[in-house]
């Protein structure tokens, strides 16, 4: 897609921003092994990496998607609006990332009081989410109609309803209620929703805009291909809580939540591949992961005594689709022909993060397992950012 400076200038931010987080992601494996300093503590570094990838890489790169999709490269006020919008959320999500290093949701001693600074930064961030929604439903009247723009919609209206699960938290905790379950729902609310929602529907929506099939031209209603996948995401969070606390019926919701994103996957999967959109190198490792996402949450409903919540199941889990599918999928949209080697080189890079994640994800057969293999985890962890910072220099210096 051809875009605007200013929309060129957020994706090289965004692609900054995931580099950084790469970069913490591998600080928290070589602190699994080696001393850190004091003030570094593992919770801490997990949140500012995942904060920064939700935040800085995944959702501003699809959100220039979408604005560029419904407006004109010309029209300098909607571009500009659009672009201060996301600047002030690159801005505020860039903030919050050392108060998540250092403190992590704890507060932070200013003067006589004490404020959970990364906790309230992130609520700002939010915010700014509603802004972008805003700006897009107002620009949306004159937008041209296809499966592409009903993906767009519907993961807007999931980013907004994940953003009640992280609001609830705060309420919780503001009740001071005493039972556990109801902060960990809401939180895994926010981030089923999130993931499997607003980052996955807006992928797929990146993915429909490489076909030129309209809507009249399916032999069924498009409906078949978003509509599982929006209901799906706000049913599984359940799988993510601890298996012991939830109920037959939360149980129930969650499997057959799993059941209408697969349904919606291998739709999107089958139609996508006739449409031959997965005819790159980089495209066919999308193609790949999209399977093995399937295959992973097919496992999860089967009677095979596998709970996704499990440490190193979610862990692999969300590397595979954040990672994988997602951050795959921007580095192909976002990038020219010109860095396709180094595109490729970038898929195969998460390739072996996940398969190392897989090694060490406790269903590895033990006997299998390389010699001091949480080393290799380490080694491997930073591969992506290799490729990843050359793309980055190549885009800036072409600009």
């Amino acid at each position: 897609m051809d875009l605007h400076p200013h929309f060129r200038r957020i994706w090289h931010l965004s692609l900054l921003s995931f580099i950084i987080a790469s970069v913490t992601g591998f600080l928290y494996r070589y602190g699994m092994l080696y001393p850190l300093a004091e003030w570094l503590h593992f919770a801490n570094i997990r949140h500012a990496h995942s904060h920064l990838m939700f935040f800085n890489w995944i959702s501003p790169p699809i959100m220039i998607w979408m604005a560029s999709s419904i407006i004109k490269k010309s029209d300098y006020a909607a571009v500009r609006n659009f672009s201060v919008c996301i600047y002030t959320m690159l801005f505020i999500g860039a903030l919050s990332f050392p108060f998540f290093l250092v403190y992590g949701y704890h507060s932070v001693p200013l003067g006589f009081a004490s404020l959970p600074l990364a906790a309230i930064l992130s609520g700002l961030v939010m915010i700014t989410w509603y802004w972008f929604i805003w700006l897009y439903y107002l620009a949306g009247n004159n937008r041209p109609r296809n499966i592409s723009k009903l993906f767009f919609d519907a993961a807007l209206l999931t980013l907004f309803i994940s953003s009640l699960g992280a609001w609830g938290v705060s309420v919780i905790q503001f009740l001071d209620v005493q039972n556990p379950l109801f902060s960990s729902a809401m939180t895994h609310f926010f981030l089923a929703t999130f993931t499997e929602g607003w980052a996955m529907l807006g992928i797929l929506g990146i993915l429909w805009s490489k076909t030129s099939v309209s809507q009249s031209k399916l032999q069924i209603s498009a409906g078949w291909f978003w509509v599982p996948l929006l209901f799906g995401s706000m049913m599984i969070f359940p799988f993510s809580l601890t298996q012991t606390l939830i109920t037959p019926v939360m149980l129930l919701t969650a499997k057959t939540g799993l059941v209408l994103i697969i349904a919606g996957l291998i739709a999107n999967v089958w139609f996508l591949t006739k449409e031959k959109v997965f005819n790159t190198v980089t495209r066919k490792v999308i193609l790949l992961l999209l399977i093995l996402k399937i295959l992973f949450q097919a496992a999860a409903i089967l009677p095979l005594e596998i709970w996704p919540g499990e440490h190193g199941l979610r862990v692999l889990y969300l590397h595979i689709l954040l990672l994988g599918i997602i951050s795959v999928t921007l580095i192909e949209a976002f990038t020219g022909v010109k860095v396709t080697l180094t595109k490729v080189l970038f898929a195969i890079s998460v390739l072996l993060v996940i398969l190392s994640l897989g090694m060490i994800s406790g269903y590895w057969p033990a006997h299998l397992l390389p010699p001091d293999i949480y080393v290799w985890v380490m080694l491997i962890s930073i591969l992506p950012t290799i490729p990843a910072i050359s793309i980055w220099i190549f885009t800036v210096k072409n600009m």
